[in-house]
Parts: C-alpha cells; structure tokens; sequence
C-alpha cells in the first residue's frame, strides 16, 4: 500500500528525552521508519536506552528493527557527549596518516564506537565523511574531512567504515557527489559547487572507492551546475543517473536534513520538493524535527502516489529498499 510505503522512506526524529503522546500516536499509526538521535534526545544514558526501547516497541509484530540512527563522527559533530569517548575529528586522527599502522588504529577507533553505540541501542551512524576538503574556507567540513586528497580520503574513511561495521553499526558515505569544495554551509542556505567535470572526479573518487562495502549513501543539498540545475538531493541526474546508473550503486540512498536552509521551507515548495527527491532516486527521507513537518511529508508523499503510478511504483520501489536494509540492523535489548 502507498500509504505504508510512504511511511517507510521516513526517518524522523523527537524533540526531547521522551516520547510525546503525539509522538508516540505517530511513529504506531505512520510506521516511519526510525529516527536520528540528537543531542536534545541524550539527557543520560539510560535516559536514551529507555527512549531507544520505546521506539522500537511502536513496531507492527513481524516487523523489522526501526532504523536508530545519530551523527557521531568525532570531533564538533559528536551527538554523544562525555562520557561516551570522542577520539576528535577525523582530519586528526591516528595523526592524518594514511599508512598500514595508521588505518589500523582509525579501524580501531571506528570499532570502538560502534560498539558503544550498539551498546545504546544506536544501530546507524550516518559516518564517514567522504567529502575530499580542497576548500580551505570550507569549515561546515573542514576538519569533519579525513583528508585534503582522494587518496587520504579512500584510505581513511574507508577504514572507519570498515571499524563501524565491524561492530555491527551500519555506516553512511557522505556528501554524495562531494561537499569539500563547497563555501556555504548548506544549513543556512543554498551553496554551489562551480567545479568542471574534470575537478568534481576528485571528489568522485573516494565514493568510487567505498560504495561496494557502503549500506547507505547520502546526498548532498548542494548544487553542482556541472551536473544539474537543482539540488543534488533533488537530482535524477546525480542520483539515477550518476549514483545508481553509472557507478552502480545499489544499496539505500539518503538525503540529508530536509528542513535544512537549502531546501525550500515554505510549505507548498518544501512538499513539491519532498516528491521530487523520491522521483530523482532517494530512499530514505531525512525529516529531523518539527510533528507537523512529518506529517506534511507523508501526506504529500500518499497524495502523489494516490495520482500518478509511475510515483508510487518509485514509492515502493524505495520502501522495498529501506525494508530491505532494516532486516540488516542490531536490534540491542
């Protein structure tokens, strides 16, 4: 059913340590399909194990784990503060070097924190950053990146990637087609990425390298006139064409925050925007606050679906997808 299907491709979030009423109401009548944990959800410990055990307990019987998803990557991007151990940026880690001894300890360091997410009850961490920093005034990424060149960044995050899901924490390549040289922050607002086609095959790189052992991939809002008109997240060019056509990536695609300020946010244009990254190839919708803003996604995702075939067939399609990788996650009691 479109209406199941349209609740699948959310991945939402709450606004505190515990469920609202409302909240709960939501997640047993709408099904999302999980939620990303924010700092405003980790008042304790425990406080988030209880929030994570009741999220998981508002699935249908037979149902797959909920998707518990968080952006721990060290450094400024740490949801989990101490004493949940943050090792820093992964520009600094095992010191920026890339040799035999140095992946091994970034493998390590990755390990170690999925373990302690695992151990939360978090079971995706939308890491590593896959962006390649060529823009110095780029500190939305800076030392978020592993590496000023494709080479540091393939060995790199690809060995944090390997760390995470070797504790059973699923791993998310990110900006997909490459945010490193980008001098706007796309949650305040619209940033583009002039790059040749020639330059933005750097940036290429790293996910060429990784995307055979990478579960989910997302995508930037930032737009790339080499590519296409509109926002990458939005793009059948980048997302079809490129991603899922040329590189032959078959897993979960992601976007990111869709109430960052690179999308529309009025309410009408922030919908239409809504069906058009389901058109171009995203699987799973990020909403990551507001009740209402979940709620205008999954009517407007029924609403289309309710009128054009080919849409809901895309609809499924991406549902199918996300089904498929919620079979793959720990569920930790």
């Amino acid at each position: 059913m479109a209406s199941t299907a349209a609740g699948t491709v959310l991945v939402c979030a709450v606004e505190g340590s515990s469920l609202t009423n409302e909240e709960l109401r939501f997640f047993r009548e709408i099904a999302p399909s999980g939620v990303t944990i924010f700092g405003r959800n980790c008042a304790s410990p425990s406080a988030l194990k209880e929030l994570v055990n009741t999220l998981q307990s508002t699935r249908a019987p037979g149902t797959p784990p909920l998707v518990i998803a968080i952006d721990q990557e060290g450094g400024r991007v740490a949801r989990l503060k101490a004493p949940f151990p943050n090792d820093g940026p992964a520009m600094m880690l095992a010191g920026g070097r890339i040799d035999p001894e140095a992946c091994a300890e970034i493998t390590t360091t990755a390990r170690n924190m999925g373990l302690g997410l695992l151990e939360l009850g978090i079971n995706v961490n939308f890491a590593p950053v896959c962006d390649v920093l060529t823009e110095p005034t780029n500190t939305s990424i800076g030392d978020r990146a592993f590496a000023v060149t494709a080479e540091g960044v393939v060995a790199r995050a690809g060995s944090f990637l390997n760390g995470l899901q070797g504790a059973g924490v699923l791993g998310c390549l990110k900006h997909f087609p490459g945010q490193g040289a980008a001098t706007v922050d796309t949650h305040l607002g619209g940033a583009v990425v002039a790059l040749s086609r020639e330059e933005l095959e750097l940036h290429l790189r790293p996910f060429r390298a990784i995307l055979p052992r990478a579960p989910m991939v997302m995508i930037s809002h930032c737009i790339y006139p080499v590519l296409a008109e509109g926002e990458a997240s939005s793009s059948h060019e980048v997302i079809t064409n490129l991603l899922k056509r040329d590189l032959g990536y078959g897993g979960v695609v992601v976007s990111d925050d869709m109430n960052m300020g690179a999308v529309p946010q009025e309410q009408e244009a922030w919908q239409e925007t809504i069906i058009r990254a389901v058109n171009a190839g995203v699987d799973m919708l990020l909403v990551c606050r507001h009740l209402d803003r979940y709620q205008l996604a999954y009517e407007a995702l029924c609403r289309e679906a309710g009128r054009n075939s080919k849409f809901r067939q895309r609809l499924e399609d991406a549902a199918a997808r996300v089904t498929q990788l919620r079979y793959k996650l720990a569920l930790k009691n």
